[in-house]
């Protein structure tokens, strides 16, 4: 599937390529030191080289082109700057069309409100771009930044899945939030088989 471009007011979201290396290194290097256990601290430049860069940028356009992952970058149009991501992580297409829906925004640029706009962008992508028919956001049960963020763009709380994420050595419970395309105004699809 192609991944696209997609604007909001402040935002371009779409994949990174290879004229992005500078953008992409200056966005995990110089990030500011962690913040909370959900941000993630900056990275040494050895671990951000052009052979890293475009093994990532290899591993991306694999996953999208079997249709198992999309991330898409978000770009500040003022600057440039990448200043976080939103991504999907296909569980299962056939008759449930669903994925994992993910959004951050990197500590440099907290306090702009980009998360609301990337998010609300994030489900419409979701929904007319990769077709999808219901988007889960997997939140730890104690950020309660992502689950304000979840609320705030007409995500349904649906529960609470038991040691549903392996993460830091252990399985952890987290709390599931769902959209489909009703809640944000957009028509149900059928389902893609095949």
């Amino acid at each position: 599937m192609r991944r696209g471009l997609f604007k909001t007011r402040r935002l371009i979201l779409r994949a990174i390529n290879s004229k992005d290396y500078d953008v992409w290194f200056d966005a995990y290097v110089n990030r500011l030191p962690q913040k909370s256990r959900w941000d993630a601290p900056p990275l040494s430049a050895d671990k951000c080289t052009r052979k890293i860069f475009q093994k990532v940028l290899k591993e991306h356009e694999q996953l999208a082109k079997v249709d198992d992952y999309y991330r898409y970058y978000l770009f500040e149009k003022k600057t440039g700057a990448i200043v976080g991501q939103v991504d999907f992580d296909i569980f299962v297409r056939s008759t449930h069309q669903f994925a994992n829906f993910g959004y951050q925004i990197y500590n440099r640029h907290w306090g702009k409100k980009l998360g609301k706009e990337a998010a609300t962008m994030g489900l419409k992508i979701g929904f007319k771009h990769l077709k999808l028919n219901r988007l889960e956001a997997a939140i730890n049960l104690d950020n309660k930044k992502s689950i304000k963020l979840a609320r705030s763009i007409g995500m349904k709380k649906e529960g609470i899945k038991k040691r549903y994420w392996y993460e830091d050595g252990q399985w952890v419970d987290h709390v599931i939030y769902v959209a489909n395309p009703e809640d944000i105004g957009l028509r149900g699809r059928k389902p893609i088989f095949g």
